[in-house]
C-alpha cells in the first residue's frame, strides 16, 4: 500500500492532481474496460489510482461518468473503513482519485490463501462493515474485485455496481439492496469454501442463502460437470 498522508479534499490538492493528469507521460495505464480506465499516477512521491470513465462513445460515456459519480458518493460514505481504498476526491473532468493499493488480486492469491481463517474472517468483517453503512457491493464473486495486500489483508475495489440506500429509498431499491447483500455474503462463502457448499461449517451457514439465480446456476453447473 502506498504511504499517502491523509490529504484533505482541498482545491489545491485536486488542482495538483489535475495538473499532473495533463501530462500523459506521467500516467501508467493499468486496466481498460467498457466502463472505466485505470491509471497509476505518482505525485510528490505518493502513488494514486486514477479511475476515468470510458467515453469512447457519447451515450456510454454519459452512463459511465454517472456511474463514476455515484461511486464517488459511495467512497465518501465508506470513509475510514480499513479495507476500502481511501478516496481523495474527484477532478473537474470527473476522474476519481483513489489510494493505490500495492497488492495482488484474490484471483492470483486464492490458492495461497486457501484455509487461511484469518484472511477470511477479515474479509467477512469487511463485508459486514460495508453493509452496516447501507451499502452492498454486488460484484464480489468476481475475484479481481478483491485485492490482497502484502500483509494478506483484503481490500474491496470497484464499487461501480454497488448500491447505497437511505430512509428515503423506495421499496424496489431496498429490495435490490437486500438481494445484493445476499450475493456479497454468498460470494464470501464461495471463495472460502471453493464452491464445496457441502463443507460449510455450522457457524458460517447463516451467511449462506443462495438466490434463485444462483441455485439455477449451480444446477446447470452440476449437470455439465
Amino acid at each position: 500500500m502506498s504511504n499517502q498522508k491523509n490529504e484533505s479534499l482541498t482545491p489545491s490538492f485536486i488542482e495538483s492532481v489535475e495538473e499532473a493528469l495533463g501530462n500523459e507521460a506521467a500516467l501508467v495505464k493499468s486496466y481498460e474496460g467498457n466502463q472505466g480506465i485505470l491509471y497509476k499516477l505518482n505525485l510528490q512521491g505518493n502513488d494514486y489510482l486514477i479511475k476515468r470513465a470510458n467515453k469512447s462513445s457519447s451515450f456510454l460515456g454519459y452512463l459511465n461518468q454517472r456511474t463514476l459519480n455515484q461511486e464517488f458518493e459511495i467512497y465518501k460514505k465508506l470513509k475510514g473503513i480499513y479495507g476500502v481504498p481511501k478516496c481523495f476526491g474527484i477532478t473537474q473532468a470527473g476522474d476519481l482519485i483513489l489510494e493505490y493499493i500495492d497488492g495482488q488480486s484474490f484471483r492470483d492469491k486464492q490458492y495461497e490463501l486457501a484455509n487461511n481463517e484469518s484472511f477470511f474472517q477479515a474479509f467477512l468483517d469487511l463485508i459486514l462493515k460495508v453493509h452496516s453503512e447501507d451499502i452492498a457491493h454486488g460484484d464480489l464473486k468476481r475475484k479481481d474485485n478483491i485485492l490482497v495486500n502484502k500483509n494478506n489483508e483484503p481490500f474491496l475495489i470497484d464499487f461501480g455496481t454497488a448500491i447505497l440506500v437511505n430512509k428515503n429509498s423506495g421499496k424496489i431499491k431496498k429490495s435490490i439492496f437486500q438481494f445484493l447483500k445476499k450475493t456479497d455474503l454468498n460470494a464470501w462463502i464461495k471463495h472460502k469454501y471453493k464452491r464445496n457448499y457441502n463443507n460449510i461449517k455450522k457457524q458460517d451457514q447463516k451467511y449462506y442463502s443462495p438466490t434463485f439465480i444462483e441455485k439455477c446456476y449451480r444446477l446447470i453447473r452440476n449437470i455439465w460437470s
